[in-house]
């Protein structure tokens, strides 16, 4: 098989390619359109992706395939020259000094983008010193993970219940507090035939002992969703003594116009907390920003713990990105076509894939997926993921990417699995 045969139309790539190539210079861009034109097919050496050296594509980590959120950028340069202060000023409309609160204002920022009404301070509390919220804020969505196994798993132990198929960051961290002595019990739940939450089973698995469950709402790495309806349900079915944890990392990527976010179960219960990251759809993983909404109750516990609070320039461009409508729908509508485009091309070749609300895609190619994987990587360039699950060795789990990436990738699939069966 030739190894520049092309996989895919290049009349469906042409458009859309000049469009997510926004990381490329105008030249790099031209020249681009011109090879798509020409219908040469385009390979790993005329790949530069947002954020990597030329020559290598990375659709393992569900990164952002644009970059980061151009206003979030802008804010880092604005206020990076505040960094030597431990207080900010900003100038009001009259030209006089006045306390920026980084704080506040990305607290603000979440309240508007989440639809929630934040009361005013009170007369003897400063806007800096306002807690009347539901936000707890971090370097990252992953020190909240941290703080409710900590908090709700030490030093007491107990149990923490999961889907056999979700993230797995909590039952890492309660299978790692068993080997300290911690008396913890990871429960894994197996999913259902289409690789969905048994919330019915999940149920059924609590005990006295359970103190965390753990819903990831798209799931990664199914992709599968569970309806608010379901969610709702689920989450008054809950006995109260347990912490319900919906991960919210992917919602910017559900297309189903009927889901809405389960922010209003977290404002309206005790024991239900939402976590978020601008690490995905805002792209700003390296600047380390993520948080949590949820009553004061856990938020108060929670803070006991909490020593990595985000940075003030993290804030600003958080708060940046959350107006950055523009990037958010440029990434949506690149996930959703690279997603539409593999779809497509998984079904010429004959491989079941699971139809995902999230910014990845799992496909199974009926092999060991790991050795596919490692020749990708080692001969191509071409970085995917495998999950290391069991009964689902053979299956891959791809990140969206640019037109061009989805383009070389499914290339480079097509050609690793032409020479297996040789």
């Amino acid at each position: 098989m030739n190894d520049n045969k092309p996989v895919l139309s290049r009349r469906n790539f042409l458009m859309n390619a000049i469009a997510a190539a926004g990381v490329l210079t105008l030249a790099d861009r031209l020249a681009l359109a011109e090879q798509m034109a020409s219908g040469k097919a385009l390979t790993i050496n005329d790949i530069h992706s947002a954020g990597l050296p030329p020559g290598i594509i990375r659709m393992s980590s569900n990164e952002n395939p644009l970059g980061p959120s151009p206003k979030a950028m802008e804010a880092v340069e604005k206020y990076k020259w505040n960094s030597n202060r431990y207080s900010w000023y900003e100038q009001d409309e009259k030209g006089i000094p006045k306390n920026l609160s980084t704080r506040t204002t990305l607290n603000d920022a979440l309240a508007k983008a989440n639809g929630i009404t934040l009361p005013a301070p009170s007369k003897s509390e400063s806007s800096y010193d306002r807690q009347d919220n539901p936000f707890l804020v971090t370097s990252g969505s992953g020190k909240i993970l941290d703080l409710l196994s900590l908090t709700y798993l030490v030093p007491d132990g107990g149990e923490i219940i999961e889907a056999e198929y979700g993230y797995g960051d909590f039952i890492e961290k309660a299978e790692d507090l068993a080997e300290e002595g911690f008396a913890t019990r990871a429960i894994k739940i197996p999913m259902t035939e289409d690789h969905g939450h048994d919330l019915e089973a999940m149920l059924k698995a609590v005990t006295p002992e359970t103190r965390l469950m753990v819903i990831t709402n798209p799931n990664n790495p199914t992709g599968t969703l569970i309806s608010y309806e379901a969610l709702e349900q689920f989450v008054n079915a809950v006995p109260k003594h347990v912490v319900v944890v919906i991960d919210e990392a992917y919602i910017h990527f559900v297309t189903d116009p009927n889901y809405k976010p389960a922010v209003s179960l977290a404002l309206s219960n005790d024991n239900v907390v939402v976590v978020r990251t601008f690490s995905k759809v805002y792209g700003i993983k390296g600047l380390g920003l993520g948080y949590a909404i949820t009553s004061q109750t856990i938020k108060d516990r929670l803070s006991l713990y909490n020593t990595n609070s985000a940075s003030a320039v993290a804030s600003m461009a958080g708060a940046a990105a959350l107006e950055d409508f523009d990037h958010v729908e440029a990434v949506r509508q690149t996930v959703t076509e690279s997603k539409a485009v593999m779809y497509k091309s998984f079904e010429k070749m004959g491989l079941e894939y699971i139809p995902s609300e999230g910014c990845f895609v799992m496909v199974n190619i009926n092999r060991d997926a790991e050795q596919i994987k490692d020749a990708m990587a080692n001969r191509r360039r071409v970085n995917v993921s495998t999950r290391n699950l069991r009964s689902l060795e053979t299956w891959l789990r791809i990140s969206a990417g640019t037109t061009e990436e989805t383009e070389v990738f499914l290339s480079t699939l097509e050609l690793m699995l032409s020479r297996q069966r040789l």
